[in-house]
């Protein structure tokens, strides 16, 4: 039973820390308002940045970003390293800028 308990705990611990959250700030380049996608910058120390240096997000459409705001993205699983990359977005958040 002890063993049945165990390998519960391991798969368990397994499926979670392929979940876990990611989190980068970065500058947004480019706004396709039509389509819903900006392509952020991450900044300079980001370890994003190890895999490219744009990451294209699908964001919600009562959001409104502009070029040259500075965003807070929270994603995750894997990077898919394409160009631009492509994240998994959890939530985005506008620390500074232009409008909501």
């Amino acid at each position: 039973m002890k063993k049945a308990v165990m390998g519960l705990v391991v798969l368990v611990a397994l499926l979670l820390s392929g979940c876990e959250e990611a989190v980068f700030e970065g500058t947004v380049a480019v706004v396709e308002a039509e389509e819903s996608i900006l392509i952020v910058e991450p900044h300079e120390g980001e370890s994003i940045r190890q895999s490219g240096t744009l990451v294209s997000l699908s964001v919600p459409e009562d959001h409104t970003y502009e070029v040259g705001d500075t965003v807070r993205v929270t994603h995750e699983g894997p990077v898919m390293e394409s160009h631009p990359l492509q994240v998994n977005l959890i939530s985005i958040k506008k620390t500074s800028g232009g409008s909501k």
